[in-house]
């Protein structure tokens, strides 16, 4: 493992998720790659559904490194899904003595066009997903969003809706981050020994794998693209996943 390549690596998911969406990839990545992995919740979600989530990403991280208890001298790496990529991609440029590395799948910024962060043939679904008036047709619709190989597997629905029951989403922590995340726009530049990898999907229906090759470019970084996955790559596609991160330790 080289000097870049930190052994802690922190887990972060994205809109209105939590660490329990990761299901058993953060082990798989652990068990495959050696990592020690860490998760921690977004404020307002997962094991902190009772606090209000804050209008911007720079806020939410704050809040992350607040409750991060590794070591201070230890070096760290991030895996991040979608909105947790703009955490990343602000705690990369605000602390980069702790932060080496970071690997975004499906994510953006303000930096790219509206229609490529929310594909105009998600908002149905994103509208339906926040606003349905059940759990069931809330996370149902969300699932058909984000994933294309379980988007009608009973097992990942009930896992989410268990989710839910034991951690309540509250519709304005929702709209809180989305307003968040409209807002955030990518650093200018990382330090010299910081190192991003991009990760992205043709078939991802809700951002457009644009956005990530866009943030390649501005980072002059690698980016690999699978050909049919869903948003949620972790969910539809965990081997070429954990292949990508292998491929570059």
């Amino acid at each position: 493992m080289t000097e870049s390549s930190p052994k802690h690596w922190l887990f972060l998911r994205g809109l209105a998720r939590e660490t329990g969406h990761w299901q058993l990839f953060i082990e798989q990545c652990q068990n495959t790659l050696a990592w020690q992995c860490h998760s921690l919740d977004l404020p307002g979600f997962g094991t902190e559904h009772n606090d209000v989530s804050p209008l911007s990403i720079r806020q939410i991280r704050q809040n992350l490194q607040s409750r991060l208890t590794l070591p201070e001298g230890e070096a760290i790496g991030i895996v991040a899904l979608s909105l947790g990529g703009m955490v990343a991609l602000d705690w990369l440029a605000h602390d980069p003595q702790r932060v080496h590395r970071a690997i975004l799948i499906n994510s953006s910024s303000a930096n790219c066009p509206l229609w490529w962060r929310i594909q105009p043939r998600a908002l149905p679904l994103l509208v339906r997903g926040v606003f349905a008036p059940s759990v069931d047709s809330q996370e149902r619709w969300a699932l058909r969003m984000v994933s294309n190989q379980h988007s009608e597997d009973a097992s990942v629905l009930n896992r989410h809706k268990q989710l839910r029951a034991q951690h309540p989403a509250q519709k304005s922590n929702v709209l809180r981050q989305l307003w968040a995340a409209s807002r955030f726009r990518a650093p200018a530049k990382l330090a010299p020994h910081q190192r991003l990898h991009l990760l992205a999907s043709h078939g991802d229906r809700m951002v457009s794998w644009r956005c990530s090759n866009a943030l390649a470019e501005r980072f002059n970084c690698s980016l690999d693209v699978h050909p049919n996955a869903g948003h949620d790559l972790p969910l539809d596609a965990p081997n070429w996943v954990i292949q990508q991160f292998a491929a570059q330790q």
